[in-house]
């Protein structure tokens, strides 16, 4: 059985895939595409945010870090999973981002991991204060609202540019007692 995973960015994703085959059977073959995996740099151009939006952040084949509209990404990825489903012959798609993507029809079932992410800590943990890290600053007043807790702290580092160490960030979640 074959299963896609699916970035908004470019693939392979050599920072991900690795820590996600070892949840999976053995028998379940990965396969990878990415969203931006056929654009030219002048049409990855044409995706970035307007200036009003909250943009989301991800990886080109590189290791550099591009932002995309939310908006422009969320109109490509029915027609990105098609092309996974039919393309690669699998039977899911994960989607390799965060975000809370509007949820439409598609082709085979399609894995958002905000919606796993969320069930877990509000039904099964039951977490009360909450730690999350995202990758830029404008981005932390959405988080906040996004997780409705007693208590969320909300701290930015990208995880593809220098910046904070994550000795740093755990310092932070531990002095304000979410740890």
């Amino acid at each position: 059985m074959k299963i896609g995973l699916l970035t908004i960015g470019q693939s392979p994703r050599e920072d991900l895939t690795p820590e996600i085959k070892p949840l999976l059977l053995p028998h379940i073959e990965v396969v990878e595409y990415g969203l931006l995996d056929n654009l030219s740099p002048e049409e990855i151009k044409l995706l970035r945010p307007e200036m009003i939006e909250i943009p989301l952040v991800t990886r080109l084949r590189n290791g550099s870090q591009v932002q995309l509209s939310e908006r422009k990404i969320s109109k490509l990825l029915p027609k990105a999973i098609d092309l996974v489903k039919t393309r690669m012959d699998v039977r899911a798609v994960g989607i390799l981002c965060t975000n809370d993507f509007p949820k439409t029809k598609f082709p085979c079932p399609a894995i958002f991991p905000f919606d796993y992410l969320k069930f877990l800590i509000n039904q099964i943990l039951e977490v009360r204060n909450l730690g999350v890290v995202v990758p830029l600053e404008n981005q932390v007043e959405m988080a906040k609202e996004k997780w409705e807790r007693e208590k969320t702290i909300v701290v930015a580092k990208s995880p593809y540019i220098e910046g904070k160490a994550w000795d740093e960030i755990a310092k932070t979640f531990t002095q304000r007692k979410l740890l």
